[in-house]
């Protein structure tokens, strides 16, 4: 038999990793280009004004002197600047060092921290000349506001929390894995004993009754047999697990109906009032796994009968023909699901009984889903009135 596919968890990884870097380096070209634009703006800005106050001074009908620059450019700005002579000796600087902006008075040392200042932020730009009649006056050191040096630091920032996202995701996407497979291989070996205790459960019923009545041992050795099929069957299902099941043209009809018996015989056993009904008109062909199908609809007669807390209900099972689908209805009288469950009955380890595993529905919406290609789901529950389950199946 073919083996079905496991889904791949380092791939899921890898893409994952994959998706974060690449985020990352999105990012990092975004935001370095918008720093790049922010710089050009600034440049622009910056050497506009120096342009005015050129003008200023070139112009003898103005009344416009040096301090201009200083009153109009060097004071107001908020990027660290340098105004340098001729001969490239700082005259006037702000925004370089919150101790040499305040100093009035030099040391040898404060002039060797404002030399490297001044070659510093020369690497970072072209410095402007200032001329008068074609004459250079000085040279206009500047860097960029702080607000670019910020978001020049951002993507690294950005860069270094995704990868503790990633690490992060990454240990938790194994850790919640690794709990799943425990939860689902400590529900499956409690599934399989849920399984084999119906029929054990009625051998043992059987051979008490053998040993009460012996003159019926005909009949009772006929339903031990088919108890015994019952349990090759159960063997059968689950070393399908994790195949791709054939598929065979099945009577839907005759699965419904002899499932349904199966219960009704031995549902006196269990000292409860339940009666099951099924209502399926002409016969119906489905393209289905027998042992596996069957086991859905058992796994849902099996919840309902569990759903009613009375001595006495009904369960209905009710197919009907629809354009692609049939479309099968397990209808019961229990005491219906919590709204605040609706959602979470499918999940694996899911259970809202005191001795439930969880795994019931989830396995029966695998088998219906992925190997059957229909649909299971919950159409209707109301706390105290019942609910109902839907099968969607394809048609041949």
């Amino acid at each position: 038999m073919k083996k079905l596919l496991p889904r791949s968890s380092a791939g899921f990884k890898g893409l994952l990793f994959l998706f974060g870097i690449l985020i990352s380096i999105g990012v990092l070209w975004y935001t370095q280009k918008l720093v790049d634009s922010l710089k050009e703006k600034s440049t622009e800005y910056i050497r506009f004004r120096i342009r005015l106050f050129e003008e200023n001074i070139n112009n003898p009908s103005q009344n416009s002197d040096v301090n201009f620059f200083f009153n109009e450019v060097i004071r107001r700005a908020d990027y660290p600047i340098i105004y340098t002579d001729s001969r490239g000796i700082p005259q006037s600087w702000k925004n370089i060092d919150s101790r040499l902006d305040t100093l009035h008075f030099f040391t040898a040392e404060d002039s060797l921290a404002l030399a490297a200042k001044l070659k510093e932020i020369a690497t970072e730009n072209t410095p402007i000349p200032i001329t008068y009649n074609d004459a250079v006056l000085g040279y206009y050191y500047y860097g960029y506001p702080p607000e670019i040096y910020k978001l020049r630091s951002l993507p690294f920032v950005i860069f270094f929390i995704g990868i503790i996202f990633i690490l992060l995701g990454y240990f938790g996407f194994t850790y919640i894995k690794k709990s799943e497979q425990r939860s689902i291989w400590v529900g499956l070996s409690k599934e399989t004993a849920h399984q084999l205790g119906t029929p054990l459960s009625s051998l043992s019923g059987w051979v008490e009754l053998l040993k009460s009545t012996p003159e019926n041992t005909s009949e009772i050795v006929g339903e031990m047999e088919n108890d015994l099929q019952r349990l090759n069957k159960i063997a059968n299902r689950f070393s399908k697990i994790g195949s791709i099941p054939k598929l065979k043209e099945r009577s839907l009809t005759e699965l419904i109906t002899s499932t349904v018996t199966y219960f009704n015989r031995r549902l006196p056993h269990l000292n409860r009032r339940i009666i099951i009904t099924a209502e399926v008109t002409g016969e119906l062909q489905a393209k289905i796994n027998r042992d596996l199908f069957e086991w859905v609809l058992e796994n849902l007669i099996k919840n309902a009968i569990d759903s009613i807390v009375d001595q006495s209900g009904e369960i209905n099972i009710r197919v009907k023909e629809g354009n692609h689908h049939y479309i099968i209805d397990i209808r019961d009288s229990g005491k219906g699901i919590a709204a605040k469950h609706k959602t979470a009955i499918f999940k694996p380890g899911f259970s809202t009984k005191k001795r439930g595993w969880g795994l019931g529905l989830s396995l029966a919406k695998r088998i219906v889903e992925e190997y059957h290609s229909g649909k299971l789901l919950l159409v209707e529950s109301r706390p105290g009135q019942g609910s109902t389950f839907r099968i969607l199946l394809p048609k041949s």
